[in-house]
C-alpha cells in the first residue's frame, strides 16, 4: 500500500506560502461591493430624483389676472375620454396675448393636482391656427395614473402664473 503525503507548508516569513493572495471570501466580499456601487449609480440614473414642485416661484393669480397676463379665460379643466385625458378648454380674450401662450414651449399650460401634486405636462401646442378673439380652444393632457377624477382640485400652472382650486368636471 503506498500512500502520498503532501508536504507540509512552510510557513516562514518570505516564503511562498506566507505571501498568499487575499482569500476568497475577501475577494468575494470586493465583488459585491463594487456590485453595489455600480448599481447605485445605474439606479440614480434609471430613477431620476423628485422634480421640484411647478407651482414654486410663481404668482398666484385670480381668473382676471390670468386672462391680463396670457389673454385667456379658462373655461373648463376636465376628466374625459373614460378618464384616459384631461382637456384644458379656454376662450381668447386678446389674441396676441393668447397666440405667445398657445406657441412659446414655457408658456405651456400645467396642472398639478393639489392634494397630491402629481403633475401634467404636454409636449406641444394642439393647434396650428392663429387664435381669433373669442375663440375657444384646448389642450388635452394625458391623465397619467388617473391622478385627476371629478371632483379633485387642482393648480393650472403658466409661465410664472398660477391659478388655484378649479374643480375637475367629469
Amino acid at each position: 500500500m503506498i500512500t502520498e503525503t503532501m508536504p507540509e507548508a512552510n510557513t516562514e516569513p518570505g516564503t511562498e506560502a506566507a505571501t498568499k493572495r487575499p482569500g476568497r471570501g475577501r475577494l468575494i466580499a470586493i465583488v459585491v461591493v463594487a456590485i453595489l456601487l455600480l448599481g447605485a449609480g445605474a439606479a440614480r440614473a434609471w430613477w431620476p430624483e423628485q422634480k421640484a414642485d411647478v407651482r414654486a416661484g410663481t404668482t398666484l393669480v385670480t381668473a382676471e389676472g390670468m386672462a391680463a397676463r396670457y389673454g385667456i379665460d379658462v373655461n373648463l379643466i376636465g376628466v374625459t375620454a373614460a378618464g384616459g385625458l384631461i382637456e384644458f378648454r379656454y376662450q381668447v380674450v386678446d389674441p396676441d396675448k393668447a397666440d405667445r401662450m398657445m406657441n412659446d414651449t414655457t408658456l405651456l399650460p400645467i396642472i398639478v393636482v393639489e392634494e397630491s401634486g402629481a403633475t401634467m405636462v404636454i409636449s406641444r401646442p394642439h393647434h396650428a391656427a392663429e387664435p381669433q378673439l373669442g375663440g375657444t380652444y384646448f389642450f388635452l393632457f394625458a391623465n397619467a395614473h388617473n391622478a385627476i377624477h371629478a371632483g379633485s382640485q387642482v393648480t393650472l400652472v403658466m409661465g410664472d402664473a398660477r391659478l388655484e382650486h378649479i374643480v375637475a368636471r367629469g
